[in-house]
């Protein structure tokens, strides 16, 4: 195959999701989740254990969305 000789344009982000953190009260470890907005069981990869979570509020990611416009005004500006 033939290789593209143009060089490859940096692509700027077109969404986003927040990650929050929640500790397993067994051993600890810090276990990520993707926006819950929903109580839920999270199982700690480290020891295997379930453990009930606090949701995030909802209207709160909202105004994180909104304000970072789903990821494109979190662009650093030098490399637009």
């Amino acid at each position: 195959m033939a290789e593209n000789s143009r060089p490859l344009q940096p692509v700027a982000p077109d969404g986003m999701e927040l990650l929050f953190f929640y500790q397993c009260p067994s051993c600890g470890k810090h276990v990520p989740q993707a926006s819950p907005t929903e109580p839920r069981m999270l199982r700690c990869p480290g020891c295997g254990q379930s453990f009930p979570i606090i949701p995030v509020d909802e209207k709160g990611l909202q105004y994180v969305r909104i304000m970072l416009a789903e990821g494109k005004a979190a662009a650093d500006p030098d490399f637009l």
